[in-house]
């Protein structure tokens, strides 16, 4: 279902105590299975805190403004270009903290579509066979971390809030599409996985609390791409020495510092370029460069390209 406000929190969480077993939405009409249902909420608003909610699987994420997510005591700031995954059965706390409207779009996966959809992602091609109707395998977990919002998975998501809003659109079309996108942040959280197994240690637990450091900085780099940041910084929101962290940084993103934060502004100055009007000179501001010919020089030595190649018609 598509709602476009937060529901009651008193109620919400009447709710999830008792895991939806009365099958009803907020408004009263009927769901078809107990438990979470699958919920993608849009709505704008400021200065609001939502705490302690036991959610599903949720893709937290916005199209205007900033957000916080906080699972225990870690909290996530996400801006437009990234979206934060909690896991299932996580607390969460989402806070807005902004005077200026935030439009927000979460997407939180319900419990029996879950079910079904981490048994055919994890199962074998044999086990689906012999067992088509079981819904027993392990649900997926994250690390609370931003990740940066591709091409295809805003292609995704958008495809997604499109078929929701058209009240036409059948509930077998909506969760092939829920479907896609479920895939598809699974499979980028693979990819990081096998990054993780590129560094040089003995002990998986050593390897997962180095990454664990290492997404303290991405999710820095993320949040504040557009100012001046320099690599003891980094490896200071790391609690790594300088050299440890340049050296893990790069085994595990294939990149120095410098370059990701490069690649991040260059993503976020094609978005503009394609999506906006704006000038090279306020694309420039947006991102972090100095004026217009930074911005060119950055394009060309990126991509052989100046930044005019990538402007569409609006």
């Amino acid at each position: 279902m598509l709602i476009s406000k937060f529901p009651n929190i008193n109620w919400l969480k009447r709710q999830i105590q008792h895991q939806f077993q009365n099958k009803k939405e907020s408004n009263g009409v009927n769901l078809p299975f107990e438990g979470w249902p699958t919920v993608l909420l849009n709505t704008t608003t400021k200065k609001t805190v939502r705490e302690d909610i036991e959610g599903p699987l949720s893709i937290f994420m916005n199209l205007q403004g900033q957000s916080i997510i906080g699972v225990e005591k870690h909290q996530v700031l996400i801006n437009e270009n990234a979206y934060v995954l909690t896991n299932n059965k996580a607390h969460y706390d989402l806070i807005i903290q902004n005077d200026f409207p935030t439009e927000v779009f979460n997407i939180h996966f319900g419990t029996q579509f879950l079910k079904e959809a981490s048994y055919w992602f994890y199962q074998t091609q044999q086990g689906l066979l012999d067992n088509p109707f079981e819904s027993n395998a392990p649900l997926p977990t994250f690390s609370l971390k931003a990740t940066w919002r591709n091409a295809t998975f805003n292609q995704l998501t958008y495809q997604l809030q499109q078929l929701y809003k058209d009240k036409t659109t059948s509930s077998e079309v909506k969760e092939i599409a829920l479907l896609a996108l479920f895939e598809h942040i699974l499979l980028k959280e693979q990819g990081q996985n096998r990054l993780t197994r590129l560094i040089k240690s003995s002990k998986k637990s050593t390897k997962e609390e180095l990454v664990k450091r290492l997404y303290l900085a991405v999710d820095y780099i993320y949040a504040f791409y557009n100012q001046p940041i320099n690599l003891d910084e980094l490896a200071q929101i790391s609690c790594l020495s300088k050299y440890h962290f340049l050296r893990s940084f790069k085994q595990v993103f294939g990149l120095a510092p410098y370059q990701f934060i490069q690649q991040i502004r260059f993503r976020q100055a094609i978005h503009l370029l394609e999506n906006s009007r704006a000038t090279l000179q306020e694309i420039a501001d947006t991102i972090g460069l100095e004026n217009a010919s930074s911005l060119s020089r950055m394009f060309f030595r990126t991509s052989g390209a100046y930044p005019s190649t990538y402007r569409k018609p609006i």
